[in-house]
């Protein structure tokens, strides 16, 4: 039995139909971590503070981050941040700053590590007009139940 070379078209044919059901052809999806947030649109690293930032992941020099929860007191902006690395701490603070600076008198951001190896790790860092940016390191104690 031999076989005969298919024809031109029906060749054509079966590469499109090849690449069309690989994923070289399809859009990408957005990056899901492990826990299922996905990577920020565009537009939410101009608003930290909005809807859209509190549901995916930024990434910065060191790894990705999120933002958990923010509120403001008055004047003082209070922000919780989840990080793969805390490197990237003043960093964070600094897109924050950057955006929010004319209106809060102080903003607050605690980093808390990700890492399995160190839990309850946070590194402060606290930006006032007055002193510019401060960093403090501390761990966390342990929730009870």
């Amino acid at each position: 039995m031999s076989r005969r070379p298919l024809p031109q078209p029906a060749l054509a044919a079966a590469i499109v139909l090849a690449i069309a059901s690989s994923n070289c052809a399809t859009a990408r999806r957005p990056v899901v971590n492990r826990y299922g947030v996905v990577g920020c649109p565009a537009g939410a690293a101009d608003e930290l503070l909005s809807v859209d930032a509190l549901q995916c992941w930024f990434t910065a020099r060191h790894g990705q981050w999120r933002t958990t929860t923010h509120e403001s007191h008055f004047d003082v902006l209070v922000v919780q941040v989840e990080a793969f690395d805390l490197r990237d701490a003043e960093e964070i603070g600094q897109r924050f700053v950057a955006g929010s600076r004319t209106t809060y008198s102080e903003i607050l951001i605690y980093v808390q590590s990700d890492s399995r190896a160190r839990p309850g790790r946070i590194r402060r860092v606290r930006w006032t007009p007055e002193s510019g940016t401060e960093t403090i390191d501390f761990t966390a104690p342990p929730a009870t139940e």
